[in-house]
């Protein structure tokens, strides 16, 4: 499964170069009534909705920094879309304020013909007095689109021209999505309530794109019932609409197929590191088991372990474990009775010949396997090697030697440092040790169960790798997880390695952005022929 942002960005794509097209119709509509007189009213007016159309094409290509990384361009486009916007926009008012009102008549004695309602004086116009350019760059967008909005409704109302009531409403809901994307100015604060509300493709996000398509219907709409009244506008309108399309459909289709693709290599190199994950593990083992053979072969021990003598055993290993970094050896009898346990010396004489290692040990098998044992916060997941004791004259097996090494928050700490990727060890279903850290920033997040029924199912019924996209820690991940087995090729646990889903976009967001910078390039690029070509056509018809 795709990440939702990737889905988010080519939304946000779609959306402004749909609301580009339908601007630049206005601006063709404004156009053509312009070439008919002439007048600088209606220049304004086409020179601001194409400087909009322009502003979208190039909001088109501004992507979610936070999610696809840093972009090629750092602020430029942005700063160039809302320029743009805003001189567009300040074209559009000035058009209307030059353009004289068609009052309706005022018939004497008819007072429900006297519809004075909410003429907009001088004196209601948004004031654009701010204390810095900074400020006003983020404010004077949907000022500006309330502005457009009060003037059309003003001329649809007070006026004649109740034909641009929609103009009005479709930037009523333009200033809306304007107004909501200032969200986007507190997601650096620390309440994380806002911050999940404010954050990118967040629920103020999407609601600002809903507003900005609503605005562009609309509008759309409105323009497109005047556009086909002409033969040549519709021609142009239609060929415009279609290279849209196509480019649009290219697009989505390339970054669908490269975010594919980085993300099936992503799991491919999971994979890989879970693989050095268990082979790290396999290492361990070995270690493990060549400290167990260093001991069952000293003379001193086997000695001792003959005269089962406990405080000769206790002297003899005092400093094994802090000298080999092990953490717990156990010695026993040839009838699998504890002679030592090096980890909590007065604990001894009980029976261990039921431990499966320790029986296959007695019988001149030197093994290693992976095994559980509760601890305090979670249960642990232990390496132990075992290997018989051998009399150094008969070659009889006197006793043996277990050596133990728990797998903790060092060892998936190394992991990480040496491939960058999150890991954890499961004893069953449970987390045992992880790279995961809790909010305090210092305890590891252990003791956590496993939720994912596929997970279970897979690795822990079936005994097979897991791979693919799910919840970890309310965050996305590409996952790995693989079985841990013990000697008898029973599941006691898992291995995890993955990383988080959003990486992906990082990686090919460079690759995004530029897709995006050409594909918008070329679409106003590809304006010119289609023009020349639906001139051709509608003067061969005619």
């Amino acid at each position: 499964m795709l990440p939702l942002q990737f889905f988010g960005q080519n939304i946000h794509f779609a959306i402004s170069l749909f609301t580009a097209l339908v601007f630049f119709a206005a601006f063709w509509l404004y156009f053509d009534a312009w070439t008919a007189k002439r007048e600088l009213k209606e220049l304004v007016k086409w020179a601001g909705f194409l400087l909009v159309a322009l502003a979208y094409v190039v909001h088109a290509t501004v992507i979610e920094q936070s999610v696809l990384g840093q972009s090629l361009l750092g602020d430029i486009s942005e700063n160039i879309a809302m320029i743009l916007r805003i001189i567009g926009f300040v074209g559009i008012i000035v058009g209307q304020l030059i353009d004289p009102l068609q009052e309706k008549p005022k018939l004497t004695g008819l007072s429900a013909d006297q519809f004075n309602t909410g003429e907009l004086s001088q004196k209601n116009l948004p004031a654009f007095g701010f204390a810095s350019l900074g400020f006003a760059s983020y404010w004077l967008p949907p000022i500006g689109a309330l502005a457009i909005s009060a003037l059309y409704w003003r001329r649809a109302t007070t006026g004649l021209e109740r034909h641009l009531k929609p103009v009005a409403v479709a930037f009523g809901l333009l200033f809306i999505s304007e107004g909501l994307s200032l969200a986007s100015l507190w997601r650096t604060t620390d309440n994380p309530i806002i911050s999940s509300l404010v954050a990118a493709f967040g629920p103020f996000w999407i609601t600002e794109h809903v507003f900005l398509l609503a605005g562009a219907l609309v509008l759309g709409s409105w323009v497109w019932r005047y556009l086909t009244r002409r033969f040549l506008s519709q021609l142009f309108m239609i060929f415009t609409a279609v290279t849209l399309a196509i480019f649009l459909l290219t697009t989505v289709s390339f970054t669908f197929l490269l975010v594919n693709n980085v993300q099936d290599a992503s799991l491919n190199n999971l994979g890989t590191a879970a693989s050095v994950l268990n082979y790290a593990l396999g290492s361990k083992e070995s270690e493990t088991l060549a400290n167990t053979e260093a001991v069952a072969e000293s003379p001193d021990i086997i000695s001792a372990v003959m005269s089962k003598n406990h405080k000769a055993l206790v002297n003899l290993t005092d400093t094994f474990l802090h000298d080999k970094k092990q953490s717990s050896l156990v010695i026993t009898s040839d009838t699998g009775q504890v002679l030592l346990r090096a980890e909590n010396p007065d604990r001894f004489g009980d029976s261990l010949s039921s431990d499966t290692l320790i029986r296959r040990a007695l019988i001149g098998q030197s093994n290693s396997s992976v095994s559980t044992q509760d601890g305090v916060l979670a249960p642990l997941i232990y390496i132990k090697s075992a290997t018989p004791i051998r009399d150094t004259t008969t070659h009889q097996i006197v006793g043996s030697a277990v050596v133990g090494l728990v797998i903790d928050n060092a060892f998936v700490d190394g992991i990480k440092h040496a491939t960058g990727l999150d890991s954890a060890v499961y004893a069953g279903a449970t987390r045992s040790a992880t790279t995961f850290v809790a909010p305090d920033g210092l305890s590891r997040l252990i003791g956590v169960t496993e939720s994912s029924d596929a997970v279970h199912d897979q690795v822990l019924k079936r005994g097979q790798t897991f791979k693919g996209s799910l919840s970890i820690q309310n965050r996305q991940y590409l996952a790995v997880y693989a079985p841990l087995k013990d000697i008898d090729n029973t599941v006691v646990g898992m291995l995890f390695i993955g990383q988080p889903q959003a990486t992906i976009l990082q990686a090919a967001g460079k690759s995004i952005e530029l897709t995006f910078l050409v594909t918008a390039l070329l679409l106003v690029i590809a304006i010119i022929p289609a023009y020349l070509i639906s001139r051709y056509l509608a003067r061969q018809l005619d």
